[in-house]
């Protein structure tokens, strides 16, 4: 064979699991030499990437394979993957591609099971199914990470941060939820890292020293670096705020370093005059509306008190009194206290009965997504296993072009019956629950809570916050106003001895 033949594989391994077991890729390899030992192709070289990789370790494997077969000493005139989002999942890296066939006539790319050999003059109703396949991979992807960011979300929402998070702290599974906790074996240490910082004599990088002789280490083992202590010592993760793409929520993670530590460290670090971390913060920043003029109720700070009003944009907003923080919390505690059942029993009764109820449909569901994806899998091993018989000669073109089409036909109505299967109630349950514990706390864990946690408790329990005529109108969520409709009526039971 001459030097026109040589291959170059791309195999992208679908997970770590199959990956450590060999199952994929073994299975892509055989596909693969296969198919270029009936072509007389010669593989000269195998790159592998993992999806389980970081983004930028995937990426520099791609990057030296197309150097790899870019560069002429190597005389690579065919790269062979198993399908287009073995490839790319991304518009960038087929324009890289395209610009690769365009510098050799002589060059071919093997999409092995889309049965679609590109190169510089394919026609254009190859070149079009390309493109679709790279659309419909590149859509893939994107549908991954909107489902992420779904999740993400909801869990800042719940006061976690979907992330790793700082030294200090260790991930647990608690009913069901990973969680971040402080880690009894160096949670100690790193307030000791905080404190020493404060010292006259320290610096980041003697503290840096110091973590490394206490065995603080990266998560790869490594010593953590100075930049790695400046980014733990700037955290506000360590008093209750999550930090995630730029932008802070409340968190409710247990603490281990106080306030006052903390912001005596950004005073160090930043060498300005003593002040609190996000001094201006008042509780009902962005959650009340005037209900004239329309607009949001900002805050001002006089004298140790908030103060809020709207714009006063309008003639009728023109006049009022301002409204005081303290004075609408003693309001909010008051309605927070509705919602508080004179028996716990009956609350632990209703969130059994609320289990009891939804799990076995919660268990049906389950059955029936797991049956459809055990079949849809079995299709997927069929198919392969058809197109191996089709390259070995088993099976005729047309044999496999029938089997082909009934298979995919049958794929397609299994994954239009998983997208129907609504899986999401033991979530929507879950919250619920959460919902329900939360009502019969608040009352009496909102005046403990920073601002942050404070507005959250508000915003999952209240809505519709307006001012009128220099008074607050708040009104219960759904969810809160028939817990409080109960209340009502579960008093009145007691009440009458019932």
């Amino acid at each position: 064979m001459d030097d026109h033949s040589n291959t170059v594989i791309l195999a992208r391994v679908s997970s770590k699991a199959q990956q450590i077991e060999g199952y994929s890729l073994e299975a892509q390899d055989k596909l693969l030499n296969n198919y270029c030992a009936n072509r007389s192709l010669k593989v000269v070289k195998v790159f592998v990437i993992a999806e389980s990789a970081s983004k930028e370790q995937s990426r520099k494997v791609f990057r030296e394979m197309m150097a790899y077969i870019s560069a002429k000493k190597n005389n690579v005139y065919h790269l062979a993957v198993e399908k287009a989002d073995r490839y790319t999942r991304n518009f960038k890296d087929a324009v890289v591609l395209d610009d690769w066939l365009a510098e050799d006539p002589e060059r071919r790319l093997h999409s092995v099971k889309e049965s679609i050999v590109l190169h510089r003059d394919s026609k254009s109703d190859v070149k079009f199914m390309w493109n679709i396949h790279v659309a419909s991979a590149k859509k893939y992807t994107d549908n991954l990470r909107e489902e992420a960011m779904k999740g993400m979300s909801e869990k800042l929402a719940q006061g976690w941060l979907p992330a790793v998070p700082p030294p200090g702290y260790m991930t647990i599974t608690r009913n069901g939820k990973r969680i971040h906790v402080p880690n009894p074996d160096n949670a100690t240490l790193v307030k000791k890292a905080f404190n020493t910082y404060l010292d006259p004599s320290h610096s980041i990088a003697s503290v840096a020293k110091l973590m490394d002789d206490m065995g603080i280490r990266t998560r790869q083992g490594k010593p953590l670096s100075k930049s790695n202590v400046q980014k733990m010592l700037l955290n506000p993760f360590y008093i209750g705020i999550n930090r995630f793409n730029g932008k802070d929520y409340p968190g409710v993670q247990e603490t281990f370093i106080t306030k006052e530590l903390f912001n005596k460290v950004q005073q160090k670090m930043h060498r300005k005059r003593p002040s609190r971390y996000r001094q201006h913060n008042p509780v009902f920043k962005g959650v009340i509306q005037c209900n004239n003029c329309g607009g949001l109720v900002t805050w001002q700070l006089q004298k140790g008190r908030y103060y809020g009003t709207c714009q006063r944009s309008s003639e009728g907003c023109k006049g009022r009194k301002l409204l005081r923080e303290d004075k609408l919390e003693v309001a909010v505690i008051g309605m927070l206290e509705q919602l508080v059942c004179p028996s716990q029993e009956i609350i632990q009764w209703v969130a059994d009965a609320m289990r009891e109820h939804h799990q076995s449909s919660i268990e049906e569901k389950e059955r029936l997504w797991n049956s459809v994806k055990l079949q849809i899998d079995r299709l997927g091993r069929m198919e392969e296993g058809l197109y191996d018989d089709k390259l070995s000669g088993d099976i005729s073109q047309e044999k496999y072009q029938e089997k082909h089409t009934e298979f995919s036909e049958r794929k397609e109505q299994l994954e239009q019956q998983l997208r129907g299967i609504d899986t999401s109630l033991g979530n929507r349950l879950d919250q619920t629950l959460v919902l329900l514990e939360l009502s019969q706390k608040a009352a009496e864990i909102y005046p403990k809570k920073a601002p942050q946690q404070k507005r959250l408790i508000i915003t999952k329990l209240f809505n519709n916050l307006t001012f009128d005529n220099d008074s607050l109108s708040v009104s219960f969520t759904k969810f809160a106003q028939v817990i409080a409709n109960n209340v009502v009526e579960t008093r009145r039971l007691i009440g009458g001895k019932i």
